[in-house]
């Protein structure tokens, strides 16, 4: 055993609400942009003159039960409605208990608070959850993330896996692996149509092996991009991709930006070289950008979302800063391959709008049409040892010659061809009644 130092990092996974919230669009509190009205209009608001109303975010950690907790880092993008009126108050709990103290949102701009946490338990992260609390104006949060640095002693146990016949098996030899770590191997043949066969200490887990199709990567630059409701659209056609927003940036001269947050961008990708009987299995879009305005709201927009033709089929993803930075687009649920033809990635922008620098589509597929490689998934809990065989599964063909009244394999066969004799590798086909057979 050795003691290890590790950190871990946790969203919001999930959320509850204790008072009186206005509206019912609380859910959407973390990456959507609080209303511009105050109190009745406001959904991030208690609409009353008490700070008692919140909301506590949960999140969810992967720690052993044995670790010590050495710290507790948190921080909270998001803004105040009003300063003067508006309570937006930030702090930790485990389950009723207040951890460090209370910090708040001083502005109506966007901005990032680090919280002061104090001191935790390993039982206290499992019922963390940070509390925003609001009063007569409200606020927003955006985003946040909790950082945990813990030490626990690590056990290993030896993975020893190895591969005869025709392929390869990664990783191969022997690997130590933490104890409880999920550990996946993957096997692939040289010859596609080849029989794999293992054995994990001894045990055949043939029958566990997960196929994979033969199939490939394509990444997709934009082919085409249209534009809906964006001022200046023409020019975003032409600019929208590698190129810099033009300045200054404002609602009449940034040729990016719309008058609302329904102006958008629709870049569409060439997916020809994909088979039409391909399986889509995943599918990640990296958007390279920026927005000109700090502030994230429903009338300040630079965020991408799949569709569909016209159905959003991933979550909004903004833009989080001024400063070129990338995003990760991903759908909820994967397109089957006729429906890929039909997605695109919107870029939202608003009044002050944003920029799209560079667009990677990336999909993964397989045709189902052949065995590309194997892989095997499982929990480490012991030193094991995988063994894994790769043979033809075709017939084998074997020659043999009764000498001393035994039957013995043949190593080789010649066949007498235009005078010479030639050595045969293919014995399936070689015999007949016409040729004369001689012991080699």
């Amino acid at each position: 055993m050795a003691s290890v130092q590790r950190s871990t990092y946790s969203y919001p996974t999930d959320y509850t609400t204790s008072g009186t919230i206005n509206g019912t669009h609380y859910r959407n509190a973390i990456g959507k942009g609080a209303d511009t009205s105050a109190v009745s209009g406001n959904d991030y608001s208690n609409g009353g003159s008490s700070s008692t109303a919140y909301i506590a975010y949960s999140f969810e950690f992967d720690i052993p039960a044995s670790a010590t907790i050495n710290s507790v880092e948190c921080q909270v993008k998001g803004h105040a409605e009003n300063t003067s009126r508006s309570t937006a108050n930030l702090q930790l709990y485990a389950g009723t208990t207040a951890k460090g103290s209370v910090s708040k949102f001083t502005s109506t701009s966007a901005q990032t608070v680090t919280l002061t946490t104090g001191t935790w338990t390993r039982s206290e992260i499992d019922n963390m959850t940070l509390r925003f609390t609001i009063g007569y104006y409200g606020g927003l949060v955006n985003g946040a993330t909790v950082t945990v640095t813990y030490t626990y002693e690590s056990v290993t146990y030896k993975v020893t896996s190895s591969v005869s016949g025709n392929g390869t098996i990664s990783p191969s030899g022997e690997t130590s692996v933490e104890k409880g770590e999920e550990y996946t191997l993957t096997i692939t043949p040289t010859n596609k149509t080849e029989t794999v066969t293992a054995t994990q200490d001894g045990v055949d887990i043939t029958s566990q092996l997960v196929a994979h199709g033969m199939g490939g990567t394509l990444g997709a630059v934009p082919a085409n991009v249209t534009t809906n409701g964006i001022q200046s659209g023409e020019s975003y056609a032409e600019y929208a991709v590698g190129h810099t927003a033009e300045s200054p940036y404002s609602s009449t001269s940034n040729m990016y930006a719309s008058q609302s947050s329904t102006g958008y961008a629709a870049y569409s990708f060439d997916f020809s070289s994909i088979p039409s009987n391909a399986t889509i299995e995943s599918i990640e879009v990296r958007c390279y950008g920026h927005r000109e305005s700090s502030t994230i709201s429903s009338t300040y927009v630079s965020q991408c979302v799949l569709y569909q033709g016209s159905t959003a089929i991933s979550d909004e993803v903004d833009f989080p800063s001024t400063s070129d930075s990338m995003i990760t687009v991903t759908p909820t649920d994967l397109p089957t391959r006729s429906e890929l033809d039909d997605v695109t990635l919107r870029h939202f922008v608003g009044y002050y709008g944003g920029l799209v620098l560079g667009i990677t589509f990336e999909v993964t597929y397989s045709t189902g049409t052949g065995i590309d490689h194997y892989t095997y998934t499982f929990t480490v809990s012991s030193d094991t040892t995988i063994a894994v065989t790769i043979g033809s599964s075709g017939r084998t063909d074997t020659a043999y010659l009764k000498i001393n009244g035994s039957w013995v394999a043949v190593s080789k066969v010649y066949k007498k061809v235009s005078g010479a004799w030639v050595q045969q590798s293919n014995l399936q086909d070689v015999f007949d009644t016409s040729t004369k057979y001689v012991k080699g």
